[in-house]
């Protein structure tokens, strides 16, 4: 068993860092959390970014309906050790590529050493075949949630204008300021009226953040409500390709601009990687 923790550390602290890690999660679902994630991860690829959205929510599939696919293989049979993470990549519409996911990532943290190293490992060969990583994990504070969110470089926190959301959305930064005080927490305000209504509402997220955490939660953008979201998912495509011309596809391009040119300075103790960061969460990475 320790020469097996051994070669976990090592694998951790040798590999190489290359892709932006974007975790996209909120306090509660239905607020568009894997819509968001799809599209921004379109819109990323648009403009020539190699994008690779991972889905993390407990093999629900989400990410798939959404666009309409069915995949052979996903994360599970990267756990088991019976494929590569290279053998499960789908091709998406728009130019992504998605892990699909797997129920085995509920028990993450209880995974084996070697189930841990595959997880691992995979977790590395994307890291160095994509410019940006987007994490669609589940709602709510659980562990497995914290795991992927407090190890990305930043986390996209998606609510909505209903105060059940928003006091959901902030039970979510209190969890992750736990667990990491330097990681940078974007918010996207969804399913509203107009841009005044989505700035009151970061404006009173964040008001909250910085009174109670005196910590900073920036505002990214918002997406309006929009009949054609609804249209296109009834349609199993995401709206950025099916509806280009509407409210929220424009918003998402506007989002997805920002978030490539106001990319967060990591502070010190972030710059040392998504990888590490995770294993730290699973209990493998020490500074020994």
């Amino acid at each position: 068993m320790a020469d097996q923790a051994q070669n976990l550390r090592d694998l951790v602290w040798k590999a190489r860092t290359r892709a932006h890690v974007l975790a996209v999660t909120s306090g509660k679902g239905g607020v568009g959390k894997t819509s968001t994630s799809v599209n921004l991860a379109i819109a990323l690829a648009s403009r020539k970014h190699r994008v690779i959205l991972l889905d993390a929510d407990l093999g629900l599939a989400n990410v798939e309906v959404l666009m309409g696919l069915s995949s052979m293989y996903n994360l599970g049979h990267v756990i088991d050790g019976s494929k590569q993470m290279l053998d499960i990549l789908v091709k998406g519409p728009g130019g992504i590529e998605i892990v699909p996911g797997s129920s085995g990532l509920a028990r993450v943290a209880d995974l084996g050493p070697e189930e841990r190293a595959n997880v691992l490992r995979g977790l590395g060969v994307l890291q160095d075949e994509a410019d940006f990583i987007i994490i669609d994990t589940m709602a709510g504070i659980g562990a497995n949630v914290v795991s992927f969110a407090a190890a990305a470089d930043e986390v996209l926190l998606v609510t909505t204008p209903e105060p059940s959301a928003i006091v959901d959305a902030y039970a979510m930064v209190k969890t992750l300021h736990t667990h990491s005080a330097e990681l940078p927490i974007r918010l996207l305000v969804n399913m509203v009226a107009n841009q005044a209504q989505a700035q009151a509402v970061a404006g009173k997220l964040a008001n909250v953040a910085r009174q109670y955490l005196s910590r900073t939660v920036t505002y990214l953008g918002f997406l309006p409500r929009d009949p054609h979201v609804g249209q296109a998912v009834m349609q199993s495509q995401p709206f950025s390709l099916k509806y280009p011309a509407s409210p929220a596809a424009r918003c998402m391009e506007l989002i997805a601009s920002r978030l490539v040119h106001q990319q967060p300075a990591p502070s010190e103790k972030r710059k040392e990687g998504f990888l590490r960061r995770f294993a730290t969460t699973l209990g493998i990475a020490s500074n020994g």
